[in-house]
């Protein structure tokens, strides 16, 4: 039940950070900022049942995800997002491959 919570406090803060993102945002840039939504809530949702080369593969798809954020400027939104489900992009995804 906790779980739930939690989750459901990320879901509300992602709508209070995009709220109003018609204004601020792109269209691509929102599209970004939720497909990294997508995905760290897939990665948070399924870490326990993935192998290790499927959450290794799942995480380069998360670190590409918030690249093309911060190529779309919207890096800040992203990392706070990160940080919201408790993730943190690190340098050592970019030096594999």
């Amino acid at each position: 039940m906790e779980y739930l919570e939690a989750e459901q406090q990320v879901i509300d803060e992602l709508a209070a950070l995009l709220e109003g993102g018609e204004d601020r945002y792109s269209d691509l840039q929102i599209y970004f900022l939720r497909r990294l939504n997508r995905l760290l809530h897939l990665r948070q949702q399924e870490a326990g049942r993935l192998k290790a080369g499927e959450l290794r593969m799942l995480d380069r798809v998360l670190f590409s995800a918030y690249r093309d954020c911060t190529a779309e400027g919207v890096g800040a939104e992203a990392q706070k997002m990160l940080h919201l489900l408790g993730s943190a992009p690190t340098s050592s995804h970019s030096t594999d491959n």
